[in-house]
């Protein structure tokens, strides 16, 4: 990601010229700050917690009856006969695949938490991205960079416009 802001800001600066390159005009805003300034990214981040933790509890119920069914296993093994032993080895796999499917589900990187959480910012982003859009546009800036992120090395606090995109989303994108 850091590599692709270096190559837009490159692409930037070639397209417009070295000449024009003189009037460009650019701004920093710390996009951590803005968010975590905002009330509705707290709601979300409140919200987003509150179902991992549900998922948490249920993974965690399912690891604890896989466990327990183990531990009777190893404690009965020895009383089984082969068939037995062969059927229960092949309930607990099952077992298991489930529980990690149940993690994936919820946990990996398609998984309902993480589509859950990028439907809950949609919002969010697109208001902060509003308020960029318009302070961009009353400051007359060609690029702004997100400051905190390492791929902004260097920038001057006369650059910085993130209290001006925070008074922006707080007066309600006017």
């Amino acid at each position: 990601m850091k590599k692709l802001y270096y190559i837009l800001f490159v692409f930037l600066f070639a397209a417009l010229g070295f000449t024009n390159a003189q009037s460009l005009k650019v701004g920093v805003a710390n996009l951590q700050m803005v968010v975590e300034q905002l009330p509705d990214a707290k709601k979300i981040d409140t919200e987003i917690k509150e179902i991992a933790t549900k998922y948490q509890d249920s993974l965690l119920k399912m690891q604890g009856d896989l466990e327990t069914k183990f531990q009777t296993y190893q404690k009965q093994k020895g009383m089984m006969t082969q068939e037995q032993q062969i059927a229960t080895e092949q309930e607990l796999q099952a077992l298991n695949q489930t529980v990690l499917q149940f993690q994936q589900a919820k946990f990996g990187q398609q998984g309902e938490l993480q589509m859950k959480r990028l439907e809950l910012l949609q919002p969010l982003r697109n208001k902060i991205k509003d308020a960029i859009d318009k302070v961009s546009a009353s400051e007359k800036l060609n690029l702004v960079l997100d400051s905190s992120t390492e791929s902004v090395l260097f920038a001057d606090d006369a650059l910085d416009i993130t209290f001006k995109v925070l008074d922006m989303l707080k007066r309600g994108g006017k």
